[in-house]
């Protein structure tokens, strides 16, 4: 057997609690140079509260994807420190909302400067060692958010699988949808504000890009773009001409509307055209249900369709 030093990937979770610990005991005396005088694990919430100028618990939380029961205890933390204060709101009597008193907004400034040595820094070591630390650590946990190392673990490898968006898979994203898009339109603003931006335009928002693989190269897609808290729009849905008959539209339709199940939506919305009398059909196969009224931004749409999940 291999020493424990030699098992990688197999050791990943030691390893991050290792990096987790040193990262946090680090931070201390980050925090300690530029006399901003708060826990570090009060930041998310400061730095909120900083933004916004006040806000509630309920509302934070969701902001910063931590477990209420986190945020309120860190709100407690923080009003026995003296530094934040509570009203209800003008606006409904019922919610309590807090923000930063006078003593926190004095902190402020010591708290930019810190953020941006700190960006300075993280810099600094991307160029020491060729890896974005966040972007590597925020695209490894949307991965795994659905898909986790226990579900991968089986010893099955089909040929044709769908995983999450990755940058890697940006020029694919693009070229499979300017390749379908172009067959039949043009593309107007709305797609370039979507292929070109991937990252900001829909994932940043929330949403998802799923890509289909035929031994590791992409041959379709498909994304979920925010359109309200718990409607998304299924769009960008694009094939290989070469891969097309092997059902991979099929499967990229069932993954997403089970991604969207697990992410608790409601109701997906898609927009299509007439002339895509396979792709309708598809549509109609996972559920999709015909209606009409609703505004579109795309010239090609005369086909809109819906369908209402989690009953």
């Amino acid at each position: 057997m291999k020493s424990f030093n030699e098992l990688g990937h197999i050791a990943l979770g030691t390893a991050l609690r290792q990096l987790a610990a040193q990262v946090s005991k680090d931070a201390e005396n980050t925090y300690a140079k530029f006399g901003f005088a708060i826990e570090p694990k009060w930041f998310p919430v400061f730095y909120v509260l900083a933004s916004k100028g006040a806000d509630s618990v309920v509302n934070i939380a969701k902001e910063i994807n931590h477990s209420h029961v986190s945020v309120s205890k860190i709100v407690k933390e923080m009003k026995a420190r003296d530094i934040i204060e509570s009203y209800k709101s003008s606006d409904d009597s019922r919610v309590t909302l807090v923000a930063l008193n006078d003593k926190a907004k004095a902190m402020v400034p010591q708290m930019e400067k810190q953020c941006d040595a700190i960006d300075a820094a993280m810099r600094e070591l991307k160029d020491e060692t060729g890896i974005d630390l966040w972007e590597a650590v925020s695209v490894v946990e949307r991965h795994l958010r659905y898909r986790p190392i226990s579900a991968r673990v089986d010893g099955d490898s089909p040929d044709i699988k769908v995983v999450d968006y990755a940058p890697k898979y940006r020029e694919a994203f693009k070229s499979l949808n300017v390749e379908w898009i172009s067959k039949y339109w043009e593309l107007e603003e709305p797609d370039f504000k979507a292929l070109d931006d991937p990252e900001g335009y829909i994932l940043n928002q929330s949403g998802v890009i799923l890509i289909a693989l035929d031994k590791g190269k992409p041959i379709g897609c498909c994304a979920l773009i925010k359109q309200a808290d718990d409607m998304f729009e299924l769009a960008k849905m694009a094939v290989s001409p070469k891969a097309q008959g092997k059902g991979v539209g099929l499967l990229l339709g069932k993954s997403i509307v089970e991604r969207a199940k697990l992410m608790g939506l409601k109701r997906l919305y898609l927009e299509s055209n007439s002339v895509l009398k396979p792709a309708i059909r598809l549509y109609e196969k996972i559920g999709f249900k015909h209606i009409k009224g609703a505004s579109s931004p795309y010239a090609r749409c005369d086909v809109q369709m819906e369908l209402y999940l989690n009953k």
